[in-house]
């Protein structure tokens, strides 16, 4: 800080430097920094910012996931690579009729595992023979390769039965080399069924 006379009057002088990169304004300086944009261009404020904790990896179980993060899919083939293994299904529960057009679905489920494909099917076996209207009957709209689906179920106008038991099997396909082995590339697409596990019992009123 330094003063100077100029004929009858003082003026003190900074010797403070200025930054650099100062501009000129005519209005009072603001010091707040601009929000910046992330990449969903999101505006975030750069000030009072803390340190981000450092990702750690975690462990999967199988199936990996595919090149894009995926494990699931609707109306698409399933990835090979996913598809190393034996597909299974089951049954379980029961459903019991409250009157001809009504009933109530007491944990009766499909549960499946290891489809590759929308367009496989589900066939289904009423005991004793009957003309029940069971479903799913296909994968098409199904969550593969592994989910569970609730039961759909019409009886006859006439029943000729109190009582019924639901058995099913399912296709899948493989990807098969000339050895019989699964593979995920170089093979030949194969078609199995598999007979599930388990029944659904179906009870008239």
């Amino acid at each position: 800080m330094s003063a100077v006379y100029f004929g009858g009057f003082w003026r003190w002088t900074s010797d403070v430097q200025q930054p650099s990169d100062a501009r000129p304004s005519s209005g009072a300086a603001i010091n707040s920094p601009e929000p910046s944009a992330d990449s969903t261009g999101s505006p975030q404020a750069t000030d009072n910012l803390s340190p981000m904790p450092t990702p750690r990896p975690i462990a999967s179980s199988v199936p990996l996931p595919t090149g894009d993060g995926r494990t699931s899919f609707t109306d698409e083939p399933v990835p090979w690579s996913l598809l190393l293994g034996q597909a299974s299904c089951r049954l379980q529960g029961e459903i019991k009729f409250l009157n001809h057009n009504t009933y109530d679905n007491q944990d009766a489920k499909f549960i499946y595992s290891g489809v590759d494909h929308p367009a496989r099917n589900i066939f289904w076996t009423v005991i004793p023979q009957d003309d029940l209207s069971v479903g799913p009957n296909i994968f098409g709209r199904l969550v593969l390769p592994n989910g569970e689906n609730l039961l759909s179920i019409t009886l006859p106008e006439n029943p000729k039965y109190e009582q019924y038991e639901l058995t099913a099997k399912m296709q899948y396909g493989r990807l098969v080399d000339d050895k019989g082995n699964f593979v995920t590339v170089g093979g030949n697409v194969k078609v199995f069924e598999k007979q599930c596990d388990g029944k659904i019992t179906v009870v008239l009123p």
